[in-house]
């Protein structure tokens, strides 16, 4: 694939390709120079990164089968282990990489170039957008990457993939950009809610995943993500996110531990030609608004039920994936320019969004981290239910990983008193007696149970 890529470039210089000319054309030496020296930049900030994740298991028995529970309590850890890849962001040691890669990790460690190995902590992540932000305590200042301007990036353009693909460390390949503003590529369960890749057709394999995706300058223009195809391997379609979303996000994930979305307070489907033709638009073109939450942004600001939205601050919103990717990309501390269609009238309105507060670091309560519940965070999560609290994280071998409570458990009552907020949960966690069982109910995806949360040792 490189080598029919410079061929084209050659063409496309013009310069002369001959079958009896022993001397390689200047173009093709002058990228092979280009790409050795993109290579030996980017050894000083690409790294690599290992995640370890220890599941416990309980050993079946006779009992087990029958009786839903073995009295001798027997059971097995299985360690699980992933390779991912990363750049630096800071000389003191912050790392990108995707939220995937250490998604559920309970050790990270991040090799340098030199084979220096360091311990990380996950600063943040947000599988909604497929980022994370990882710290390492360096022994000396870090080589930080240079970051590019991905609205810049243009069709045709080289991209130069660098990573850790099946564990070969630092390796680099070439392509070029094929597309961009590649959305909805994704659907189903744990699908990122942003998709707007830059799509390339340089090879990304498993282990590329949070790398660098570079110009020919050397400069991170994305972030290696996804790619597509039918065979688990490389087919010349992958996917990166672009570097300016990217830098938009650092400083909610430093701060939040998440992208903070703004809060709009609307919602929507996707048109047919049935439903535009009913609402006497030429093509089905834009999403039509179906509900607004009572004193939301959208209310506020004008927006009806029955609106078609066209575009969100001059960008077209052709679906609901497009819209979600122009709000989680727009500045949510400045107004929101909607052009609608209204009555067969186009119309323009402008709405001033709410932040959505980031949840506050509270203490673990028998290995569980947890917050309050919401409309707005069962949406972003896909929750069943808008009340309790929601499990935001499990200490691996605490007493609630035992008893098998994951991330994203709703917990509605403590020894049947119910937890309807975040002050509820401190008075009623504070005055609990962490040496004795605690009952809890619990809702995962539609079904809810009553769990023994074991005193701890």
């Amino acid at each position: 694939m490189r080598t029919l890529a410079l061929i084209l470039t050659l063409f496309l210089t013009g310069a002369p390709l001959r079958a009896d000319d022993p001397q390689p054309a200047p173009a093709l030496l002058r990228a092979a120079d280009d790409f050795s020296r993109v290579a030996e930049q980017a050894d000083a900030w690409v790294v690599n990164i290992s995640t370890t994740q220890y599941v416990h298991q309980r050993i079946g028995s006779f009992w087990d089968e029958f009786y839903g529970s073995d009295p001798s309590g027997g059971e097995r850890t299985i360690k699980r282990q992933s390779l991912g890849s990363g750049f630096i962001l800071s000389a003191d040691g912050e790392i990108l990489t995707n939220a995937h890669v250490v998604a559920g990790a309970d050790e990270v460690t991040v090799r340098l170039k030199d084979g220096t190995e360091s311990k990380a902590q996950v600063l943040g992540q947000d599988a909604n957008v497929d980022l994370a932000l990882l710290k390492i305590k360096p022994n000396k200042p870090l080589v930080p990457a240079i970051l590019g301007d991905s609205d810049q990036v243009k069709v045709g353009q080289w991209a130069i993939a660098i990573g850790n693909p099946f564990g070969f460390d630092h390796s680099l390949t070439v392509g070029v950009i094929s597309a961009k503003e590649r959305t909805n590529i994704f659907q189903g369960e744990g699908a990122a809610k942003y998709q707007n890749y830059l799509q390339t057709d340089a090879s990304i394999n498993h282990g590329n995943s949070g790398g660098p995706l570079c110009d020919i300058q050397g400069k991170v223009i994305g972030m290696n993500t996804a790619i597509s195809t039918p065979n688990d391997g490389s087919i010349g379609i992958g996917f990166a996110i672009p570097i300016n979303f990217i830098k938009r996000s650092v400083p909610d994930l430093r701060r939040a531990g998440k992208v903070v979305a703004p809060k709009l307070g609307f919602f929507t489907q996707d048109l047919d030609d049935r439903l535009a033709q009913a609402l006497k638009l030429e093509k089905p073109q834009g999403v039509l608004v179906t509900d607004v939450a009572e004193g939301g942004a959208a209310e506020k600001g004008g927006l009806k039920r029955g609106d078609v939205i066209l575009t969100l601050n001059g960008k077209e919103a052709d679906n609901g994936a497009d819209l979600r990717t122009r709000i989680y990309e727009a500045d949510p501390s400045k107004p929101f320019n909607l052009y609608l269609w209204r009555d067969g009238k186009p119309l323009a309105l402008s709405l001033t969004p709410e932040v959505l507060k980031a949840a506050q670091t509270q203490r673990s309560w028998h290995g569980l981290s947890v917050m309050p519940n919401s409309a707005d965070e069962a949406s972003q999560r896909g929750l069943a239910l808008t009340q309790g609290m929601v499990v935001t994280k499990v200490a691996s071998k605490s007493s609630a990983d035992r008893i098998g409570i994951q991330a994203g458990d709703i917990l509605l009552e403590l020894n049947q008193t119910s937890v309807p907020d975040q002050s509820a949960w401190d008075a009623l966690t504070h005055q609990l007696d962490e040496s004795q069982d605690t009952v809890i109910r619990l809702v995962r995806g539609h079904q809810s149970a009553y769990v023994v949360l074991p005193a701890e040792p």
